[in-house]
């Protein structure tokens, strides 16, 4: 007796179809989601060295602002973080006295310095703040 295989259509190909058209968004999301939160984190992390860096510069006796505005720019230049700003307070770091306390701000936005241009998360700019005292 000769039993007669026909083809009959796999219905799982279209549920496996269904399920990637479900899971991929959201797979897509999670990935770009995370590559944001990471540079964020890079970002974070550059602004954080940067602002110490200056504020070491700026704690010694002889510095100016110049000088430890140089050296966190350079910190910053390193790490290809761009469209920053660093802000003394107060303004003129030579009329400090020894003791003193200073702060030193430095901001960036994630926008311009994410693999993502900031999509994910826009318009966030990230700001981080050193305190020390002047030797």
């Amino acid at each position: 007796m000769r039993l007669n295989h026909r083809y009959k259509p796999n219905h799982r190909q279209g549920a496996a179809l269904v399920e990637l058209a479900v899971c991929l968004p959201v797979l897509m999301v999670l990935i770009l989601g995370s590559i944001e939160a990471t540079s964020a984190i890079f970002v974070r992390q550059a602004l954080t060295t940067a602002a110490y860096e200056g504020a070491r510069e700026a704690s010694r006796i002889s510095s100016t602002t110049a000088s430890a505005t140089a050296r966190g720019q350079a910190v910053l230049n390193a790490r290809n973080i761009r469209n920053s700003t660093i802000r003394f307070t107060p303004a003129s770091i030579e009329n400090v006295s020894r003791g003193q306390q200073f702060t030193v701000e430095v901001a960036a936005p994630l926008s311009g310095n994410s693999p993502l241009s900031g999509r994910v998360i826009p318009n966030q700019i990230t700001t981080v703040r050193t305190v020390m005292v002047k030797e």
